[in-house]
């Protein structure tokens, strides 16, 4: 390798570290190493695929390729005779081929080539740290041949730029789920709840908003234990998730989980999601032999209607949810202007009340209880008046 050549990787090298530093998406980070590759290698043609934990392959870039090509590999399996990419994926060592007319490897895909003038292909899997093939590095040549020197040391150089690129990626979603999104359901959490709020009621779209309460979790909790209870969140959970694409539910914490409606506009359809969400919710969840029936109980509020910025619309779901319990526990109830003002005049109560405790302006009067065959006193009432 002549010193320029080793000067371009290099810079090549600073330029994707730059890019993976600043938080740069995978896809553009792959169309630099692609194009730069090129530049480096003018008679090829880069292509760069992932692939995942089930050995599906799904192009990342490959700028030099018609779409339909890149359409046309995307969500197939790796394989024995895949190709170049999905066979060097399948080996997990390169692949060169360099006839792609005549090789048994490309007799699925030549049709798809040769018309594009691509007569051979080298590719080479790129590894995660624990060895596993997570994507594969390819060039294309349009002349029946392999790779020289100077072309497998830029490769090597692209390959390992990726591999870095990609698990920094891994990363990042990891840490992305782990602070947006519930262990125990996979669902998101509240953080992330918060943000998908905001953001619905930024756009200005129609959407509607159900708190859900999973019913008697405590007893669940004290009955049976804890695992038990967790099963329960979990199956709540998981089934929430099926409901319908339109539906997002996030887990709140404990027994709590809201759902974001999207596209619903008045109450009627949000009755509708709720009757839904009932019904596959609904039923029997199994733990070490013991069965114990999961029911929820709703309360609603429909975005503009109901309250047009996050801490009203919130408050108003939770009222909904607060009257369902105590009058419709299992079901759901939609917010009512009635149910705002039952509420406050609620929590003027109680505070008038915390505030005689704190000045001791609570005078009890204590009176016993007859049993009025025996005439024995069996017990006592106390009646409190505020002064």
């Amino acid at each position: 390798m002549t010193g320029g050549e080793t000067e371009q990787l290099l810079r090549l090298q600073t330029e994707v570290l730059e890019a993976v530093a600043q938080g740069e998406a995978l896809p553009a980070i792959g169309r630099i190493l692609c194009e730069r590759a090129e530049m480096f290698a003018p008679e090829v043609v880069c292509s760069i695929l992932l692939v995942d934990e089930n050995d599906i392959m799904r192009p990342l870039a490959a700028p030099s390729l018609p779409k339909y090509y890149s359409s046309a590999i995307n969500g197939l399996k790796v394989g024995p005779a895949a190709g170049s990419c999905g066979t060097a994926a399948y080996r997990r060592e390169e692949v060169v081929v360099t006839d792609i007319a005549t090789d048994p490897l490309w007799e699925e895909f030549r049709a798809l080539a040769l018309p594009l003038g691509l007569r051979a292909c080298w590719s080479t899997p790129i590894r995660d740290p624990a060895g596993r093939v997570i994507a594969t590095f390819a060039f294309y040549y349009r002349t029946a041949r392999g790779p020289t020197a100077t072309e497998r040391n830029v490769v090597a150089t692209c390959a390992h730029l990726c591999a870095l690129a990609i698990e920094h990626e891994r990363i990042r979603d990891r840490n992305f789920r782990l602070a947006y999104y519930d262990v125990l359901t996979g669902l998101p959490n509240r953080g992330r709840y918060n943000q998908l709020l905001s953001e619905h009621i930024s756009m200005g779209q129609s959407f509607g908003l159900i708190l859900l309460d999973i019913d008697h979790l405590k007893s669940v909790n004290d009955t049976i234990g804890h695992a038990a209870g967790d099963r329960l969140i979990a199956t709540v959970g998981s089934r929430l998730a099926t409901v319908h694409p339109s539906l997002t539910p996030c887990r709140l914490g404990g027994d709590e989980f809201a759902i974001i409606a999207r596209g619903c506009r008045d109450h009627d359809m949000l009755e509708h999601w709720a009757s839904m969400v009932n019904d596959a919710t609904t039923g029997m969840v199994e733990m070490s032999g013991q069965s114990f029936e999961a029911h929820v109980t709703m309360g609603g509020a429909v975005f503009g209607i109901d309250g047009s910025d996050a801490d009203t619309l919130s408050q108003n779901a939770d009222f909904a949810l607060y009257h369902a319990k105590e009058a419709r526990r299992g079901g759901y109830m939609a917010f009512e202007t009635d149910l705002r003002t039952e509420m406050t005049r609620r929590i003027a109560l109680v505070r008038q009340l915390d505030l005689a405790l704190s000045e001791d302006r609570v005078e009890p009067y204590y009176q016993p209880i007859v049993n009025l065959e025996t005439n024995e006193i069996v017990g006592l009432e106390a009646l409190a008046r505020l002064r």
